[in-house]
């Protein structure tokens, strides 16, 4: 081992509704995975109950002013950088696990990259999940068409597009963040609420918590590994090397965690008295031709450039996957 160690601090947030929700074992070990891979040369604080940053917004404050190193970050912190990253939240585009791999580790995933090295100074190292496949839950009956949200009050992730989605659904949008969510689930103050499957399942469907779940897959919200690019470039260039590697292998096996724990959610909900519904081709059609004008809203706001980006990365990982017939691990 050359020079003397470098300690940095990676905070990552794992409570219900923040972006490290769906994978806290992978996000607790990221420390030594860094440091073995960099030979030692790398030490990290992980923090992950908020002592260096209680909140997403402080936590990427404090990551763009050099207070920590690597954040975790959601798709709505995020864009508050690049807004054309809501491009993310559009429903319904992203259809299985092996294309959300192709995806993330990709072209797109390279511009996501770009876009950051801009004006905010900050690097991408890794696209992982966000808490796993977003579903819907209700506590008064399950939801199988978009006319049984009518009338309706669904709590959303606090993203423009996630809102113009369920207005488009015929319910009305209440947009909230993550520390707001928690507390009101924690009170039976909400009705019904989409966001992973994994948070919405989080209280079981005892007294108080939700009791349908329908698992409509209307996204997948990511989770962006940022990088201070002052503090990259300051490691010497084998250490480059070993933190982009590191990252993106932690970033294989958030998404592989969050597909276990997805499966395990699921299935201690239904053990404690829950009612899953997986919607059939023809009520998924229903949903997807409710939620058209969500894109045809994000171009009138950002223009078509991410749109295109995002589709054709999409329509490339599906052609790979035909050409090579590769298959999936089943998604829970």
């Amino acid at each position: 081992m050359t020079g003397a160690t470098i300690r940095l601090v990676l905070a990552a947030l794992t409570m219900p509704g923040a972006a490290g929700s769906g994978a806290p074992d992978t996000i607790a070990s990221a420390g030594d995975l860094i440091e073995a891979l960099s030979g030692g040369r790398l030490t990290v604080d992980v923090d992950t109950e908020g002592q260096s940053c209680g909140a997403p917004d402080a936590c990427l404050d404090a990551l763009v002013a050099g207070e920590i190193d690597i954040y975790l970050a959601s798709t709505p912190e995020a864009a508050r950088l690049v807004p054309e990253f809501h491009v993310l939240d559009v429903p319904y585009l992203l259809e299985s696990d092996a294309v959300v791999e192709l995806v993330f580790t990709g072209v797109f995933f390279e511009r996501m990259r770009d876009a950051l090295l801009g004006e905010p100074g900050l690097r991408l190292l890794g696209l992982s999940g966000g808490g796993g496949w977003r579903g819907i839950a209700t506590r008064a009956g399950p939801v199988r068409m978009p006319d049984d949200l009518g009338g309706v009050t669904l709590e959303t992730a606090d993203s423009p597009v996630l809102a113009s989605w369920a207005r488009a659904a015929g319910a009305t949008p209440a947009p909230r963040s993550w520390s707001d969510r928690a507390v009101l689930a924690a009170e039976g103050r909400v009705d019904a609420r989409a966001g992973s499957v994994i948070d919405l399942t989080s209280g079981g469907a005892g007294d108080g918590a939700f009791r349908y779940l329908t698992r409509d897959d209307h996204g997948y919200p990511a989770g962006l590994w940022l990088m201070r690019e002052e503090a990259y470039q300051a490691l010497p260039v084998d250490l480059r090397q070993a933190m982009n590697a590191a990252v993106g292998e932690l970033a294989r096996l958030v998404r592989a965690e969050e597909r276990r724990r997805t499966a395990a959610a699921v299935a201690a909900f239904e053990a404690a008295g829950g009612v899953v519904h997986v919607l059939s081709p023809a009520e998924r059609s229903a949903f997807v031709m409710a939620a058209g004008r969500v894109s045809t809203g994000y171009m009138e706001q950002h223009g078509h450039e991410w749109m295109v980006w995002f589709e054709g990365a999409i329509a490339a990982a599906e052609r790979q996957i035909a050409l090579t017939g590769g298959s999936e691990e089943a998604r829970p």
